[in-house]
C-alpha cells in the first residue's frame, strides 16, 4: 500500500501520517502535529485507504481530546468544534 505522507491540513493545521509498518493491523493512523514531537491518532473511518484525511470528516473531537497534546505542538483550540 502507497501511503499519503505528504502535508494534509485540517481546519488550517498541518498533519502528517508517520511513518509505521503495521496499520494494516490497526483501527487507527497516527499523525505528527505541525512536523512537531506530538501526535494524534485518527481512526480510519475518517481516512481513505492511504491515509488521506477523507474532505467530510469531522474529527474535531480528536483534537479536543488532544488539548495538551495541541499546546505543546503551539496551537490552542483554534475553532468551535462543530456540534459543540
Amino acid at each position: 500500500m502507497n501511503y499519503n505522507y505528504e502535508i494534509q491540513y485540517y481546519r488550517g493545521l498541518p498533519l502528517r501520517l508517520i511513518r509505521r509498518f503495521d496499520y494494516r493491523e490497526k483501527n487507527a493512523k497516527r499523525y505528527v502535529i505541525n512536523d512537531s514531537n506530538q501526535n494524534i491518532w485518527i481512526p480510519n473511518r475518517h481516512l481513505h485507504d492511504d491515509g488521506t484525511i477523507k474532505e467530510d470528516a469531522n474529527i474535531d473531537y480528536i483534537f479536543v481530546k488532544a488539548g495538551r497534546q495541541m499546546e505543546l505542538a503551539g496551537y490552542k483550540l483554534w475553532f468551535k468544534p462543530i456540534g459543540g
